[in-house]
């Protein structure tokens, strides 16, 4: 399976906010969707990106989610 790209995301009308570890992700989603925002979260790991991550991501042991918006 291909990871999905941060400009295919972008041209979907996503934008990138920040990357977190998974069991923070509720209060962030909450919070984005209060303000009126769509809320898309995946796996960092799935996500290829212009930057360099940690080795976690390529030992498979990564558990940070990256949180993308878009307005409603």
């Amino acid at each position: 399976m291909s990871k999905i790209t941060d400009k295919e995301l972008e041209k979907q009308g996503w934008t990138k906010r920040f990357s977190v570890e998974e069991v923070r992700v509720a209060e962030y989603k909450t919070n984005y969707e209060e303000l009126g925002f769509e809320v898309l979260i995946l796996p960092t790991a799935e996500v290829e990106t212009d930057i360099t991550c940690d080795q976690c991501i390529h030992e498979g042991s990564c558990t940070l989610v990256t949180i993308f918006t878009r307005p409603k």
